[in-house]
């Protein structure tokens, strides 16, 4: 009889269990982590999208009916201010529009009736500067535009810039 023999068949230690659940909790701690930073490149991504989205959809708007004026009418000399006032003349001379920023909102009005809001639900306008270019032969109309997603935790903000000239003046 051998008193030195080893019996395996005993059955799983602490220590085996110990060393496989510190290897389950690593294991566990990197996939959390990689799930973590995938859903926060993701809200990155959708709130760079909503910002350009946003912004090239109502630069674009804005761009046309400034192209479709006949000239600019300033109010309340509100040129070159963060609260952005722009009145356009159309060429039949009987009707106006008017776009300006109200609140958060970049609103857009015809024969002083709101159409709507230009930006989409969960972008807000910060700062929205016109500037008039007139020379003798042309006018045109500098655009500084700030938008900003309510959703981003980091305040995600974007500026636009875009000049048009009007109809006629080119």
């Amino acid at each position: 009889m051998n008193i030195f023999r080893i019996n395996l068949n005993k059955g799983i230690g602490i220590i085996e269990i110990i060393i496989y659940l510190s290897i389950f909790t690593i294991v566990s701690v990197v996939v959390v982590n990689s799930f973590i930073v995938i859903l926060a490149s993701f809200s990155n991504t959708r709130s760079n999208q909503d910002l350009l989205n946003s912004g090239s959809v109502s630069m674009d708007r804005i761009s046309h009916e400034i192209r479709q004026a006949k000239n600019i009418d300033m109010i309340n000399s509100v040129f070159n201010s963060n609260s952005g006032v722009l009145r356009l003349n159309n060429v039949d001379g009987t009707s106006y529009i008017q776009i300006e920023k109200n609140g958060n909102a970049l609103e857009l009005y015809s024969n002083g009736v709101l159409v709507g809001n230009l930006l989409s639900q969960n972008i807000y306008l910060n700062k929205l500067i016109f500037n008039r270019i007139s020379t003798p032969n042309s006018e045109a109309v500098k655009i500084e535009m700030e938008l900003q997603d309510s959703r981003s935790k980091t305040g995600k903000t974007e500026t636009l810039y875009n000049t048009i000239i009007l109809r006629g003046g080119y």
